[in-house]
């Protein structure tokens, strides 16, 4: 009889603690249930809020001049596509699409080749006044390409540098330097220094270490500063307009204007043409967003 009564009290006091720790389970996915849909609600509104003004780009460059006076945040009655060819060719933004490559690609060459080697040579070497330069060369990010345009200016007609597209290309590529550096150099100082010792001792020199063991594991830092330069120059509008007069060597942004007169606009080409220059930017950053993240996190971390 006693044993009986004992074994019962067991099982009470076992069913007894069961049942809080059956509540907090249930409390813990209840909060975490709430936890998910107040995350995808705000990605959700997000998303909306990224999305809508594209929609309706794309619906006003469907649109006649005509439709769009009337109707101009509902969709389209009848689709118009013409908008789109008169576009890229009346207002020539083949040409001026070639001309945005053309100073984005010297920007990115002399951003990514001027990077990799000053970043090479803060992060691996110690020399007096090493972080001397390094902050000296970072304080450029403080300075904004548009602080600086009367001084770029009368800097371009004393040179002759005016309507050149290699040289608005250099200066893109001096103010995307700074930032370039600080993201790559965190980056070059994460790789582990026995890679280079060992390379050393192989017979490697410097600009062979730099070459074969640097670069291709900072890959992810180079791309994503190339990235970052490609976008911050293919959108870039006060400058260009300050270097660029001649119609024939106007990039991509100003060439947009030209849909703006002084006593007309054709909002529904113009529609079209951003939507046309908004495309590249958008496929470049969704095919490479992922070497984007993994750049800026990994170099985020210095051992």
């Amino acid at each position: 009889m006693v044993e009986a009564s004992s074994g019962g009290m067991q099982q009470t006091i076992q069913s007894k603690r069961l049942v809080p720790e059956s509540n907090t389970y249930l409390k813990s996915i209840k909060s975490k249930h709430w936890n998910k849909i107040a995350i995808y609600s705000v990605l959700i509104g997000w998303s909306v809020i990224v999305l809508l003004p594209l929609l309706w780009l794309l619906s006003s460059s469907l649109k006649t001049q005509a439709e769009l006076a009337f109707n101009i945040w509902g969709p389209p009655k009848e689709i118009y596509f013409l908008n789109y060819y008169l576009a890229w060719t009346k207002s020539y933004m083949g040409r001026y699409m070639l001309n945005s490559v053309i100073a984005t690609a010297v920007a990115i060459v002399l951003t990514d080749i001027c990077a990799t080697t000053i970043s090479y040579a803060l992060s691996r070497f110690h020399f007096r006044f090493n972080r001397v330069l390094y902050y000296l060369i970072i304080a450029g990010m403080m300075i904004p390409i548009h602080s600086a345009v009367i001084p770029i200016y009368i800097m371009a007609m004393d040179l002759g540098m005016q309507n050149n597209l290699y040289a608005l290309g250099m200066i893109y590529a001096a103010f995307r330097i700074p930032i370039s550096v600080f993201i790559l150099e965190s980056f070059m100082i994460t790789i582990p220094k026995e890679l280079e010792e060992c390379a050393i001792i192989d017979g490697c020199s410097y600009s062979r270490i730099f070459l074969h063991v640097i670069l291709p594991l900072s890959k992810d830092g180079i791309l994503t500063i190339t990235i970052l330069t490609a976008l911050a120059c293919w959108n870039e509008l006060l400058v260009a307009m300050l270097m660029l007069g001649q119609p024939l060597v106007k990039t991509l942004p100003i060439g947009l204007l030209g849909f703006i007169a002084e006593f007309s606009a054709e909002y529904t080409q113009m529609s079209a043409g951003l939507l046309i220059a908004t495309v590249p930017n958008i496929i470049f950053y969704a095919l490479l967003q992922e070497k984007i993240v993994k750049g800026m996190t990994i170099g985020a971390i210095k051992g």
